[in-house]
């Protein structure tokens, strides 16, 4: 009787055993799988004239992770403009969902771009993105996020942010559409240095061609639905939406809203930057009250057209080329 009361328990450790020994060779063969590609990209790099260098690559996280980590990492741009230094970089993924990953980066990383020496302190930067499960690997959603982060210029301008959020998804509305979303607070730079609380883009946007494993070069937009482009600093905050495109010659054209809260208080800020002439602001200040109707906050239509952008029957700059 013991015998035979033995039996299946004898069989279902055989069957158990198994399945562990089956699993931890998928898992080795993974993890190799995963070292092998890794280090393929970065041959693929040095093919093409880029100088890669780096002490060690190896893969951990047994039996549920693939934790991938590159250490003293040095690559550099064939032209000698653009390079990169970290003491590490990571990347992360389940072993049963090998198409979801998490790059993480060092707290400190060292860029030169156009020459120019970068340092790049971060609390907690890191990226993730998922593929649909096809043979093509089309993107279905990616993020990148940050703490507090900073960039110093050896020529002595700095940018600094104290959060960071980006986004894209696809849309599904259409082929090759995407939902955007980039927020910052705080963020301080030459171009602004004054500050911004807040920095938010909305859209969704269509590209020339899909998120997959076959994209070319850089994917470059066929228009944009702008939901909302926000920035705020103190009561002032100004918005806009609408819908863009490239024309012909790739110049964006098209018509936004911009709305304004506390338009005198805009004023006073663009004065205060030199962006608004002194002689010029009483032009603006009769156009924004006669919109404004007794309230504080106006609403202006701009026009991006023939390579300018136009608002208020004044030209205001040029439209950017995309």
């Amino acid at each position: 009787m013991s015998v035979e009361r033995n039996t299946p328990m004898r069989a279902l450790f055989f069957v158990v055993a198994l399945l562990a020994a089956l699993y931890a060779g998928y898992w080795f063969i993974g993890s190799s799988q995963v070292e092998t590609r890794a280090e393929a990209a970065l041959a693929q790099l040095e093919s093409r004239g880029w100088e890669v260098d780096y002490t060690d690559l190896s893969t951990q996280g047994f039996p549920s992770r693939f934790d991938t980590t590159v250490t003293d990492v040095h690559l550099g741009s064939p032209d000698g403009q653009v390079r990169w230094d970290a003491p590490f970089v990571q990347v992360f993924a389940l072993s049963y969902r090998p198409n979801q990953v998490i790059a993480v980066w060092p707290p400190e990383q060292r860029l030169l771009v156009a020459g120019q020496p970068l340092t790049v302190i971060s609390e907690g930067l890191r990226a993730s993105g998922t593929a649909q499960l096809s043979p093509d690997l089309p993107l279905d959603h990616a993020a990148v996020e940050s703490g507090p982060l900073s960039v110093t210029s050896e020529q002595g301008w700095s940018a600094s942010l104290s959060r960071l959020l980006g986004a894209i998804r696809e849309a599904g509305a259409a082929p090759a559409t995407y939902d955007v979303f980039v927020e910052t607070e705080n963020l301080v730079s030459p171009a602004v240095p004054v500050g911004l609380d807040l920095l938010r883009l909305d859209a969704q946007v269509t590209l020339d061609q899909p998120l997959n494993r076959h994209v070319t070069g850089t994917p470059h937009p066929r228009s944009i639905a702008l939901r909302e482009a926000r920035l705020t600093r103190g009561d002032v905050a100004i918005s806009a939406r609408g819908d863009l495109a490239p024309d012909a010659q790739g110049v964006l054209a098209g018509e936004v809203t911009v709305t304004v809260n506390n338009w005198p208080g805009l004023l006073d800020l663009l004065q205060e930057l030199e962006f608004l002439p002194f002689d010029r602001r009483a032009l603006f200040e009769g156009a924004f009250r006669s919109l404004a109707q007794g309230e504080d906050r106006i609403e202006v239509p701009v026009t991006f057209t023939n390579g300018k952008v136009e608002a208020l029957g004044l030209v205001l700059l040029d439209a950017p080329r995309l």
